[in-house]
């Protein structure tokens, strides 16, 4: 099953939770966030005009209990595959409607990075903006993917998405 079947499995099943427990959530307060959804857009890097990238999100919990997946796509202008990398969500924090994520890379098709990166932690940000378009943020857009980082960090969200979206809540 593909991330983009998952996600949508997942927000079928959250919505019916949250549906069955609507009376017990008056009476409790919500436990824990929710990173949901897929977008991306043209990135604006020099070296990298114009291509597109695309990041999905199914990622639950809080930290030191988080769950889920992520899924990252980067192409060139014209279709060629520069990164293609998907792992398993280790931390999700959130605020409001931004959340910082963390995951290990399980899979990773990188054909021009000398290194392989499967079992690296990589960390994302996700600003979920009801009236205009998402943003986020990565954390080997400056530094590198090529390093760890620590559970629960990431970058500010520094790329605004022109396709798609997420819910963060």
């Amino acid at each position: 099953m593909n991330i983009k079947r998952k996600i949508a499995a997942v927000a079928v099943l959250a919505a019916v939770a949250g549906t069955l427990g609507a009376t017990q959530a008056s009476a409790a307060p919500e436990r824990g966030s929710v990173v949901l959804g897929s977008a991306g857009g043209p990135l604006t890097f020099p070296g990298y005009d114009n291509d597109p990238v695309r990041f999905d999100f199914a990622a639950f919990g809080e930290p030191g209990k988080s769950s889920g997946r992520f899924h990252v796509n980067h192409v060139t202008k014209d279709g060629k595959l520069v990164a293609d990398f998907d792992g398993k969500v280790d931390c999700v924090a959130r605020a409001g409607s931004l959340a910082i994520l963390t995951g290990v890379i399980e899979r990773a098709d990188i054909p021009g990075l000398p290194v392989n990166v499967v079992g690296r932690r990589v960390g994302f940000s996700v600003q979920d903006e009801p009236r205009g378009h998402d943003r986020i943020g990565w954390s080997w857009a400056y530094g590198g993917i090529e390093q760890d980082v620590l559970p629960c960090t990431g970058p500010v969200p520094f790329f605004q998405t022109s396709t798609g979206g997420y819910t963060v809540r």
